[in-house]
C-alpha cells in the first residue's frame, strides 16, 4: 500500500508539472503570436498620389530649327509623324560612325527639373538595338557638353515607339537650350523620324493612410534616410527601417522603394503608431523605371519584418494631375 501511494503520489506530481509547463508553453506561444500580429497595419481613406503635369520641350514641327552632322541630312517630315502638323526626318548615311546626329537649339529654355523622365516619339527604317542611338539634353546651344545622355531602347524596323527614359539627375535641367540624337555605335545607314520630345506627364510619389491594427501595441516606423536621394533605402549602408515597400507593374519590380512618414492629425511627435493615431506612408517613386503615367496599372506591397504582406492594386485615373485619388 505505501508502496502504491508513492507512485500514485510521484504519478500526480508528473502529470501536474507537466501541465504547468504545457501552460507556460501555451503562454508563450500565444505572446509570440501577438507580438507577431503586432505590427500589423491598417489602411484609412482613400490611396492618393502626387503628379506632374506634360512639359513640353520641343514640338519637332518639322526640320527649321535641326542641324544635322557631316553624312546626316535633316528634313521636314509632313507625311509620317505622330503629333502636331509634322516632325523631322534624320537621314543617316553609311559614311557617318559615331557621334552628334543632328540637334535643335531650343527658340526658348524648357524646364525639366520637377520630371523624372523625358520622353519622345521615335521611328528607323531599320532595326536597332538598344542604347545605340541616345537622346541628349544640354543647357547650352549645340549640345556639344549634355547634362544628360539617355540611351534609347531597341527600335524595330518602320514602328514608331514612344520612349521615356528616367533621367539621372532632374535637377540640372533647369534651363534646356538644346535637345539632339546622338549615336554611340554606328547605326549604319538608316533614316530616323523623331517628333515631340518632352517631359511626359507621371505619378511622383503615393501617400498611403495607416492605423495600428492592434491598439495595445505600438508599431514602429522608423525609417532610412535615402541620404543619396535616388529612391531606394537597399543600396543605403546603414538600414534602420522595419518596413520594406515593393513597387510593381508590367514593366518592373522594385524592391524597397525609399518612404518617409508623417502624423495625420494628433500625434505625440515619435515613429511609433500607436492607438488613436494615423500616419501617412509617403512612397517615392523616383527608382521605378518607368515612372508611371496615366492608366498605368500598379501594386504595392508593403511588408513589416514580423508579419505578412499587405497588397495594394491601384490604377492611375486618365488624366494626370498634381493631386490625385488612385482606385
Amino acid at each position: 500500500m505505501v508502496a502504491f501511494a508513492a507512485t500514485a503520489a510521484i504519478f500526480a506530481y508528473v502529470v501536474l508539472s507537466t501541465g504547468m509547463v504545457a501552460s507556460i508553453k501555451s503562454h508563450e506561444a500565444a505572446t509570440a503570436g501577438l507580438d507577431q500580429v503586432s505590427s500589423s497595419l491598417d489602411l484609412v481613406g482613400d490611396v492618393k498620389a502626387d503628379g506632374v503635369v506634360a512639359t513640353t520641350v520641343s514640338s519637332v514641327e518639322g526640320a527649321g530649327g535641326w542641324t544635322a552632322s557631316s553624312n546626316v541630312t535633316a528634313a521636314t517630315e509632313s507625311s509620317d509623324y505622330k503629333l502636331g502638323s509634322g516632325g523631322v526626318k534624320l537621314t543617316v548615311a553609311g559614311a557617318f560612325t559615331t557621334g552628334l546626329v543632328a540637334y535643335e537649339d531650343l527658340a526658348s529654355t524648357a524646364d525639366l527639373s520637377g520630371h523624372f523622365s523625358v520622353g519622345l516619339w521615335v521611328k528607323a527604317t531599320g532595326a536597332i538595338d538598344a542604347n545605340v542611338l541616345r537622346l541628349v539634353i544640354d543647357d547650352s546651344a549645340g549640345c556639344g557638353s549634355p547634362e544628360e545622355t539617355l540611351n534609347i531602347p531597341a527600335l524595330t524596323a518602320d514602328s514608331w515607339l514612344r520612349h521615356r527614359i528616367n533621367v539621372s539627375n532632374a535637377s540640372a535641367l533647369s534651363a534646356i537650350a538644346c535637345v539632339g540624337i546622338s549615336a554611340a555605335s554606328d547605326p549604319g545607314a538608316v533614316t530616323l523620324y523623331v517628333d515631340h520630345i518632352e517631359g511626359p506627364a507621371e505619378v511622383q510619389s503615393i501617400h498611403v493612410a495607416v492605423e495600428n491594427a492592434i491598439p495595445t501595441h505600438g508599431v514602429a516606423l522608423v525609417t532610412t534616410a535615402d541620404s543619396d536621394s535616388d529612391g531606394l533605402l537597399s543600396d543605403e549602408a546603414t538600414k534602420t527601417h522595419f518596413l520594406v515597400i515593393t513597387y510593381m507593374s508590367d514593366d518592373t519590380v522594385v524592391r524597397d522603394v525609399a518612404w518617409t512618414t508623417s502624423e495625420l492629425g494628433l500625434g505625440d511627435g515619435d515613429d511609433t503608431l500607436e492607438a488613436g493615431e494615423t500616419f501617412i506612408l509617403n512612397i517615392d517613386l523616383r527608382a521605378v523605371d518607368p515612372v508611371p503615367t496615366a492608366r498605368s496599372l500598379i501594386t504595392l506591397d508593403i511588408a513589416s519584418n514580423s508579419d505578412g504582406s499587405i497588397i495594394l492594386e491601384k490604377i492611375v485615373p486618365p488624366q494626370i494631375t498634381p493631386s490625385m485619388v488612385l482606385h
